[in-house]
């Protein structure tokens, strides 16, 4: 079932690549400007080929239980606020806007900081493929002595209430006829629910047209 959902998606940006770089490297001569524009689209589709690769082995090493966490403290104000930073690029070619928000300047817990990083990429990336008509990403922190919580918010696709329960569900993509827009394996939310579950964590998402799609993951206190 693995191999049969991702093939196809590993298959189209290959293509896409092999494709360009036969033209670049053929018998025609083609002008500076046409070279530069081919070899800037062959670079984007290797790198979504890369980010498909890491999202398949990132799952079955979640899935199959090959992964052993590297615990630390880590400060999760200051990793989220460092994660806004790295995706303004993507902010920028989408002309979103992003806030941070929270009711601490610090937060520290225990967690896995690569699998941490990993988390919110994919929730803050999920938010930016889906909340580009909605012109805004929020991103909360809500810490008191019992838990810390952390939203992502977008405000743009609504997800219909029936389809709420499986978007955490290897392969499942969001409005199906979109997934070559937006791109990815559907593997995204999935490894999300996984680094949840190994942190003893828990999620939910709720998605209203005025309130927007939140994703919201709750750290326990043994986490702190």
């Amino acid at each position: 079932e693995l191999i049969t959902n991702v093939a196809h998606d590993l298959r189209t940006p290959l293509t896409s690549i092999i494709g360009y770089l036969e033209l670049l490297s053929g018998p025609v001569k083609l002008n500076e400007e046409m070279q530069k524009k081919y070899l800037d689209i062959t670079y984007k589709k290797s790198k979504r080929l890369q980010k498909l690769i890491e999202d398949l082995f990132g799952f079955t090493k979640l899935n199959y239980g090959k992964i052993s966490m590297k615990v630390s403290k880590e400060d999760i104000v200051k990793l989220l606020s460092q994660m806004l930073e790295e995706f303004y690029p993507n902010f920028m070619e989408k002309n979103l806007a992003y806030e941070l928000q929270s009711n601490v300047t610090a937060k520290v817990i225990t967690a896995d900081g690569n699998l941490l990083a990993r988390l919110f990429d994919n929730l803050i990336g999920n938010a930016i493929k889906y909340g580009a008509e909605g012109k805004r990403i929020l991103v909360k922190v809500m810490a008191d002595t019992d838990e810390v919580q952390v939203s992502v918010t977008n405000y743009g696709y609504v997800i219909p209430a029936e389809e709420l329960p499986l978007i955490f569900d290897k392969f499942y993509r969001v409005e199906q006829s979109r997934s070559t827009h937006t791109g990815g394996t559907g593997l995204g939310l999935a490894i999300v629910k996984h680094i949840v579950a190994v942190h003893h964590a828990d999620i939910e998402v709720t998605s209203e047209e005025d309130k927007g799609t939140e994703i919201t993951v709750t750290f326990h206190k043994e986490n702190e």
